[in-house]
Parts: C-alpha cells; structure tokens; sequence
C-alpha cells in the first residue's frame, strides 16, 4: 500500500536543537488522539520527526515529512527530508499555517509551522502546487491559496460602485501587481473568469458580473474555499458544454472527436497518446486520475458533479469526458 503523509514541517531557520525541541514538544497532543494506534502513530511520528530534526544544519530551510502505511496494524512511518530550493526559501514569509516558536525562546524570529492529519496531506498540495485566486479586500490587493499570502497593492479607500470594481479588475495583469506564490517558479497570477474576487464588506451601487466573486468574510480559509467552489462550477459548466458539443457531432454521424463513455475508451485514448485533455470526476475514477496527474502528459481537470438534482450532462454521461488531438473511432483500437 502507498505510503500516506501523516505530519509535515516546514522550518524556516530554527537551529537544529531548537527545531528538534519544538516538534518533541508537539508529542503532548498525540495523548489526547482517539483510537490507540493513532496516538502510537503520531507518537512515533513526532519522536521521529524531533531526531531527524536534531540532525538537520542550522538555520536551515527545509521540509520534513513523516509518511506511514495506515493499513498497517502496527504502522511506522519514515521521515523525509527536503530542502528548500533558494526560491521557495524567499517565499517562505509567505506562508501561513500552524506555527510553533522554540520553546525557550517564545520570541524568536524562526518558527516551524506543522500540519497533522488530513491537513498535512493538504498544505502539502497547495504549498507546492495550489493555483492561487486575487482577493480583494477594502485595503489591499492580494494573491494567495489556502497556506501562501502576497500583498500587491494597498488602495487609498474602499472600493464603493460596481463599475469602479470592474475598471480595477482590467488594471490587474501578471507582475503588475500581480504577484507569484508558487513554489515552482515565477508564475505571476493572470485574471480568469473565476479568480478574482472581493473579500470582506463593501456596499456596492450594483450587482457585480459573475466574473467576479464576493463572500463576506477576511478568512483566508473561506476566502479559498470560496474561490474553489467557483473554480468547481467553472469546470462543470465546461464539462457540460463539451459533452454538448459531442451529442451534437453524434448526431451528425461525425467520427468523435470527443468522447464521454467508458473508462476502457479513456484507457485506450490515453495509452495511444490521442487524449488532450480529460473532464473526471476524481472521486469515482480516482486511479486514472492519479496515473494522468503523474504523468502529467494531458490537461487534466477534475469535476464535482452535485448532487441537488439539477441538470449535468457531464453526470448522466458517466462523469468522464475527454477532447482527442483529432477524430478517431476508438473502436477500432480495442475500446
């Protein structure tokens, strides 16, 4: 079975001792964990973790992740070590999360921050790959995901028509002001049709575009919650429209070149190198989306069909669909 990650540090310029002293601190909190082999699990996590730590250069910038086979009836993980690269280290003033100072030094300026649980496995993607949303607040213009957080511009009062929103919104392009959170490399954030939102109380002279979001609230967690919900009507829209436009091609009798059928056509399509890019829903089809997302050959973008009862052809088509590179009958290739 794959391993799963069950803690995460990140430290940003704690000595080695100091480091060490602050997650063997955290084994405190494991006694209070509900079943007996979780508490042995984080126990021997944060032993682990705390004795990697002790041998880590001082100062240093890196993350440490202790990953287990949770199947396991005794489960023991491993801890790993990665360091930050020169880029990720300057952004690391970026990032938001649980955040833990040496305990004999409560005001240092290194800290370690530490997730557990599901949240590990969370800040995890979206420290190195969340796609970010523009956020704007009364006071500032920011770019963030759920865990990372730049400023980009200060505004010298409120925002109060819709219009003065919309003019703003145009202004905004990728370095001015804004700005990259990604860990990857320099990949300025440009606005899209789901974004970029207002963040926290403003009275509007008129409603706003639905390119443009607002939720009433400065919580950076809502915030991205949000923006993810928007994301995820994005895609189910486009995942309808293009289960449309294939009826539309079956209806002319026209060889497909755009399919919503099964995963043994999908199969076929991806192993001959034919699929451009995939609308699935990760929570059915979650081993081909895995093997797609790490082979990282075809754009991949995953849906959550809802379940109120409202109308999706993408859901009645099987929650699959996929665009090849040109018409081909699968059929004729084993599917």
């Amino acid at each position: 079975m794959p391993k799963e990650l069950i803690v995460l540090a990140l430290n940003c310029g704690m000595v080695s001792a100091e480091l060490a002293a602050a997650i063997d601190k955290l084994k405190d909190s494991s006694k209070s964990i509900g079943s007996h082999k979780s508490r042995q699990l984080y126990w021997d996590a944060y032993t682990k973790l705390a004795a990697k730590a002790n041998t880590t250069s001082d100062g240093s910038y890196c993350f440490l992740k202790y990953s287990a086979d949770t199947s396991s009836d005794n489960p023991l993980g491993e801890v790993e070590v990665v360091e930050l690269t020169k880029r990720q280290k300057g952004m690391a003033g970026l990032v938001m999360g649980p955040k833990f100072k040496p305990p004999e030094d409560p005001s240092s300026k290194t800290h370690v921050f530490v997730w557990s649980e599901a949240a590990a496995s969370r800040a995890w993607q979206d420290l190195m790959y969340g796609e970010p949303c523009v956020y704007i607040t009364p006071a500032e213009i920011f770019v963030g995901t759920r865990h990372k957080r730049a400023s980009c511009k200060t505004l010298s009062s409120p925002l109060k028509t819709a219009k003065d929103v919309e003019k703003l919104v145009a202004e905004l392009k990728p370095d001015e002001p804004l700005r990259s959170v990604s860990f990857a490399g320099n990949e300025p954030v440009v606005v899209n049709s789901y974004n970029t939102l207002l963040a926290g109380t403003f009275k509007l002279d008129a409603p706003l575009p639905e390119t443009i979001g607002s939720i009433n609230t400065t919580s950076c967690d809502e915030i991205y919650e949000y923006f993810l919900a928007r994301k995820a009507e994005k895609n189910l829209r486009d995942a309808d429209e293009l289960v449309s436009r294939m009826l539309v091609d079956v209806n002319k009798n026209l060889v497909p070149l755009i399919c919503a059928a099964s995963t043994k056509e999908a199969a076929v399509a991806y192993k001959s190198a034919l699929m451009k890019r995939v609308y699935v829903d990760e929570k059915k089809y979650g081993k081909f989306v895995s093997k797609v997302r790490e082979d990282g050959q075809v754009e991949l973008i995953t849906v959550t069909p809802k379940d109120d009862g409202s109308a999706s052809a993408f859901r009645d088509h099987g929650s699959l669909v996929f665009e090849m590179f040109y018409r081909v009958d699968l059929t004729t290739m084993g599917a």
